[in-house]
């Protein structure tokens, strides 16, 4: 695991437990998220600590699982979406392979059927448009795969905390150039 944040109402629908896993077989040119990357760094956490930590969480509507590349770890991630799914909480699975591509494992399979909507493609630098909520390039697709959920209507957003430690960190959907300049205004602001 990368990171995760209990509480984000930027990472789908409604307040959500987001997961961050870490490593990624796909390295898009371009990613945001290269810290992600490398499947020896993150911290290493066991499922069952994972579904407890969701399980406390009160208020949330469903879980958010984004990477790196979570289908790098599909097998954790059955188990954890198999969990996730008799609480009753949606899931929402970001992914650079295509849905078609994953279909060909029986393994990918289950764990699509498990979610709710899955945004897949790989972020293709060239094609960088934020104009559609979640979607971070022009041939990424957003696909319901539920009657729970059938269109996404939040614009994007980002939220920002601070650590105790002063750490500043950012998530949700901004383009770079935004993020940078955002980010430089509280490098300023700290001087």
């Amino acid at each position: 695991v990368y990171d995760y944040i209990p509480v984000t109402e930027v990472e789908g629908p409604g307040k959500r437990f987001c997961i961050w896993l870490q490593g990624c077989s796909i390295r898009c040119e371009g990613c945001m998220a290269k810290h992600t990357w490398e499947p020896e760094a993150g911290e290493k956490m066991s499922v069952n600590d994972l579904i407890n930590l969701i399980l406390s969480t009160k208020e949330i509507e469903g879980v958010t699982i984004l990477g790196g590349e979570p289908m790098d770890q599909s097998k954790a991630l059955l188990i954890l979406l198999k969990e996730i799914k008799q609480t009753g909480l949606s899931v929402l699975l970001f992914t650079g392979y295509l849905m078609e591509q994953l279909m060909k494992d029986p393994e990918k399979e289950v764990v699509l059927k498990l979610c709710d909507i899955v945004i897949d493609g790989p972020y293709l630098k060239d094609q960088t448009d934020f104009s559609r909520p979640l979607a971070g390039s022009a041939n990424q697709r957003i696909l319901f795969l539920s009657d729970r959920y059938h269109e996404l209507t939040e614009p994007n957003k980002v939220e920002i905390r601070m650590t105790r430690q002063g750490k500043i960190t950012v998530n949700g959907m901004l383009p770079e150039t935004l993020l940078n300049e955002l980010l430089s205004d509280f490098d300023r602001s700290s001087e």
